[in-house]
């Protein structure tokens, strides 16, 4: 398997050609990635279910995706599994498909049911079902015998895993399809799957690397590969001056703790040298949680919001440092302040929450590098549209910022090149995880130069490391039973893994 830092989107027309353009009708070469592609799955499905299955459901079709599926249930099987498989539209039919539904993995139970039987099926409950019976070869419309078992399967009970594209999802096709809860798609991100109108479908999405040589392109999802500039050793002859130097300007008297976590995050994510400045009534508290960071308190007004009396100060300690992140719980009625510091500043700019304004994005337009990192909300107070890829995009052409556009997908985009995070999930569904975000963006970009990155790419590597460090705590302790600032924890497990 190739160790691509990204891999691209592609249409599954373009994909399957280049695919056969690699395999050239090798067949050796064609089992290799088959398995290869199978082993990704079950190790995706396995991560997410928090353990071996015990009872696996196999939805095949006649081509190799049925293949892929069914030797994925086999990699997650163990001593004692039982794995029933069920055709929607007769056997395998290709001698590679063949070939793995030949597969035996001992002590591991393996049935076949005819697709009468799938309304029966329903009674069972399944760790894992796995959705084979299409793949990227599919073309509209889906024949009635199809559309009929598919909207059978809605019934059946378990983990439901898509492999490579629900099916039913295709070039000329949104839908009605497969509804999974995990889509593995399989040697890049197939564009079928960002459709707005296939998100009910997709559940969480993951992309497998299986080594075809696909090239570049300016739409792309990033792979836990990326992170490799953070797994490098530190400079041996380097001090903290060259390790980030960064100022964080943040919260309210009411709001304390959006600006603690900015400073939890950037701590933890490398910065040497953190400033943060904050309401004075919560200073001293804040240095005796974080020590490590320098602390500046500031007045604030009768609302509890920094005060403009400030605007000095501020601007005096933005003079050496490499990055500056402002607005995390400020309040709306920061933004008359937030705006006249960022008017003069010559440093990275890193804007969130309460700084994310037209009118402080117009007030430091003359800031070469701007980060920004809305959520769909603060993303519509900005441009007006509703958030999307193509709106994030266009937003950032328009304004000559770096968009960083969370959301179940986080997207990043600098206007021309449109980076798609295919990691966390719904574990960051939390107050405050876009404040450790922040954290984290700021840090790299603090010390982007010691690792050898541009703007664009410091954003995609702090948004991957995030991501990753999300993924994490979901699988060493859950999705539930967790805080938000847990996550840190994950930053250096990441790296490792």
């Amino acid at each position: 398997m190739s160790n691509s830092e990204r891999l691209p989107v592609l249409s599954c027309a373009e994909a399957a050609a280049a695919e056969a353009a690699f395999i050239g009708g090798d067949s050796a070469l064609s089992w290799k990635l088959m398995n290869l592609a199978a082993r990704g799955v079950a190790d995706e499905a396995v991560a997410l279910l928090g353990r071996k299955p015990e009872r696996i459901l196999v939805l095949a079709g006649k081509g190799n995706n049925g293949a892929d599926a069914f030797l994925a249930a086999l990699h997650c099987a163990r001593r004692g599994t039982e794995i029933v498989a069920i055709f929607a539209e007769g056997g395998p039919a290709r001698a590679q498909a063949q070939r793995a539904w030949s597969v035996r993995k001992k002590g591991v139970r393996i049935g076949i049911a005819a697709a009468a039987n799938l309304g029966r099926l329903a009674e069972h409950e399944f760790c894992l079902i796995f959705d084979g019976i299409l793949g990227q070869g599919f073309h509209a419309p889906l024949s009635t015998e199809l559309r009929t078992f598919l909207r059978a399967t809605e019934a059946l009970r378990g983990l439901r895993v898509a492999v490579d594209l629900p099916s039913g999802l295709g070039d000329d096709s949104t839908g009605p399809a497969f509804r999974a809860d995990l889509t593995v798609s399989i040697g890049c991100l197939k564009r079928p799957l960002l459709s707005p109108k296939a998100a009910r479908f997709v559940g969480r999405l993951r992309v497998l690397d299986i080594g075809l040589p696909l090239g570049e392109t300016e739409e792309a999802c990033v792979t836990a590969a990326s992170l490799a500039p953070l797994r490098r050793p530190r400079r041996a002859r380097s001090d903290k001056r060259h390790q980030g130097r960064l100022l964080i300007i943040g919260g309210a008297d009411r709001m304390p703790g959006a600006v603690l976590m900015n400073t939890a995050a950037a701590l933890r994510s490398g910065a040497a040298l953190v400033t943060t400045c904050l309401p004075d009534s919560i200073r001293a508290k804040a240095a005796v949680a974080y020590p490590e960071a320098m602390w500046r308190g500031l007045h604030t007004a009768r609302d509890g919001s920094v005060a403009a009396t400030n605007l000095k100060e501020l601007r005096s300690l933005l003079a050496d440092k490499d990055t500056l992140l402002i607005g995390s719980g400020m309040g709306e009625k920061a933004a008359k302040l937030i705006g006249a510091v960022t008017t003069r500043c010559s440093t990275t700019l890193v804007l969130d929450a309460d700084a994310l304004r037209p009118p402080v994005i117009a007030a430091s337009k003359q800031c070469k590098i701007r980060v920004l990192l809305p959520h769909a909300g603060e993303f519509k107070r900005l441009s007006g549209r509703t958030a999307s890829a193509a709106a994030a995009r266009a937003y950032a052409r328009k304004t000559k910022t770096i968009v960083v556009l969370k959301g179940p997908l986080t997207c990043i985009t600098d206007g021309l090149r449109l980076i798609h995070i295919p990691f966390g999930g719904p574990v960051l569904a939390r107050g405050g995880s876009g404040d450790l975000l922040a954290g984290i963006v700021a840090s790299v970009l603090s010390r982007r130069q010691e690792l050898g990155l541009t703007p664009f790419d410091a954003a995609v590597l702090a948004s991957t490391w995030h991501a990753r460090a999300a993924d994490w705590l979901k699988e060493t302790q859950g999705e539930e039973a967790v805080r938000t600032t847990d996550l840190l924890a994950g930053l250096s497990p990441a790296l490792r893994g």
